[in-house]
């Protein structure tokens, strides 16, 4: 360790033995011990440097782990080793919650002194390794902190969370610029392959949005060559003087990860500077870099996901209008002359063919809500099921059925699709089991039933009745539990037939 570790021994009063203090100095070369009283601790704390504090547990003024607790208000990241004659496991656990960074009995062991300098420099080494250059005062913790914070505000676009993630990586590393690239590799040879810089941070000229070069003069090259990593603390120094991307960015410090979406080279995340650094990238920068990386790469996997997802549903719109059109316009005609025939002659013909108008008019509708339930959810909302339930049997012709609801359970669900997959639940229980059926519905662990009184499906039926045209009713289209299929689908849940003496259970399991 190259600089000091500045030592405060706190002790119980002016005239306390000076033996320990003097003890710790010699175990260490590079331990540098001021002994204050207990009374003078805090302000020393506050008017000097100090790297870490040793103490006793029982001090003056300070019940137990009081003292400790008063450091840390006032100083959370400076390491504390409590050096007591108290030695029980008890108190060692609870010096630890409260903070202490390390622990350690005293004893009449001649190395005493050798293992408390060494917890000393360990608690120290461990800060120091967190804190680079660009990144005095914060610590690992704290740049974690402000990752979160940005990397989950919904209020924010993809674009605008790298824009502050890039100003946040070159606040914490010392550095001035930072950019996510995109990369397109060409035939896979260095020399074919473009980069181009989608967002920036910083004045350079050559890293700002949209501009663009070969990916031979680039840094990044070797970034996507490597582990994932690429960090470059001093160029000159590190053998790149003669490089193509030296001489066309004149960086003489870069950091950058690898940004990989749907297991395919995207791009990179990077940060750099004209200067070099006057060290190494520590492993906490070098954390930070690799989980913004991953951040990015899950992001953008996620935005791909989402417009694929998004252009499938306007397919499907399209095809529920186009669909709509065609089959009713010819059907608006069959009816017209169906009203005028009825008006002309009193055939024995014309109720079939009203009845297959009726149908067809139901196959249609069926139809159109098949091909908009296949949409997958993209946007939810937590739901009360109670409340829905109850709208959606308002909406059905009930006859005589009654609805119990046995449940207070919320869901992430689109409402309109989920009030449609309760209509049909609900059409299907009074079509099968009569207009006086009584439909409950409830909690599962994992989601919540539907179930009714009435006949129930038959065991060798429970595969089929979720399959497209399946229907033991006549009169039925074979549809509505098609239909909410498709909308259970389309939230990622799972539906079964559950056993039960008592009717059909449909359970529905959402997580």
């Amino acid at each position: 360790m190259d600089d000091p570790i500045r030592t405060l021994f706190v002790v119980e009063d002016p005239g306390a033995d000076p033996s320990g203090p003097d003890r710790l100095a010699r175990a260490s070369d590079c331990i540098e011990v001021t002994t204050e009283p207990v009374a003078d601790a805090i302000e020393h704390l506050s008017t000097s440097e100090v790297d870490c504090v040793v103490a006793d547990y029982d001090l003056p003024g300070y019940d137990g782990l009081a003292f400790l607790e008063a450091v840390r208000d006032s100083h959370p990241q400076v390491p504390f080793v409590l050096f007591t004659d108290d030695g029980s496991e008890q108190l060692a656990g609870a010096a630890v919650a409260a903070g202490a960074t390390g622990y350690l009995p005293k004893s009449e062991d001649p190395d005493t002194y050798q293992t408390l300098a060494a917890r000393i420099e360990e608690s120290v080494d461990r800060v120091r390794g967190s804190v680079g250059p660009g990144l005095e005062g914060q610590t690992t913790i704290e740049l974690l902190s402000d990752l979160y914070a940005v990397t989950t505000d919904t209020e924010l676009t993809f674009e605008e969370k790298i824009t502050r993630l890039l100003g946040l990586g070159c606040d914490r590393l010392g550095l001035a610029y930072g950019f996510l690239s995109k990369i397109d590799p060409g035939d896979g040879d260095e020399t074919d392959g473009t980069q181009r810089i989608v967002l920036s941070h910083g004045d350079h000229t050559l890293l700002q949005p949209g501009s663009s070069c070969p990916l031979s003069e680039a840094y990044c090259r070797k970034t996507i060559q490597s582990d994932g990593l690429l960090a470059v603390s001093d160029a000159l120094r590190e053998g790149w003087a003669d490089d193509p991307a030296y001489d066309v960015f004149e960086l003489g410090s870069y950091i950058g990860g690898k940004v990989i979406v749907s297991d395919e080279l995207y791009g990179t995340l990077c940060f750099a500077s004209t200067d070099p650094r006057g060290a190494a990238f520590t492993d906490a920068e070098r954390t930070l870099i690799r989980l913004m990386s991953k951040w990015a790469s899950y992001e953008l996997e996620h935005d791909r996901v989402t417009s694929e997802l998004e252009r499938q549903n306007e397919r499907l719109e399209d095809f529920a209008s186009v669909l709509a059109h065609d089959l009713r316009n010819p059907l608006n005609v069959v009816d017209g002359r169906l009203e005028l025939a009825r008006a002309e002659c009193d055939s024995e013909h014309l109720a079939p063919i009203g009845q297959s108008v009726a149908r067809m008019e139901v196959l249609i509708e069926d139809v159109l809500d098949l091909a908009r339930e296949g949409r997958t959810v993209t946007e939810t909302a937590w739901v009360d099921l109670a409340a829905v339930a109850e709208e959606s049997w308002d909406h059905v012709a009930t006859a005589e059925a009654t609805l119990q609801i046995e449940t207070d359970y919320a869901v992430m669900a689109e409402r309109n699709r989920l009030k449609r997959l309760f209509e049909n639940l609900f059409r299907n229980a009074v079509e099968h089991a009569g207009e006086t059926v009584t439909v409950t519905i409830g909690s599962l662990d994992d989601g919540f039933f539907v179930a009714d009184d009435g006949p129930g499906v038959p065991e060798s039926d429970r595969q089929q009745v979720f399959e497209l045209g399946y229907t033991t009713d006549e009169d039925g289209t074979g549809y509505g539990l098609a239909i909410v299929s498709e909308i259970v689908d389309a939230h990622g849940w799972s539906i079964e037939i559950g056993d039960s003496d008592d009717g059909a259970r449909f359970e529905i399991r959402t997580r």
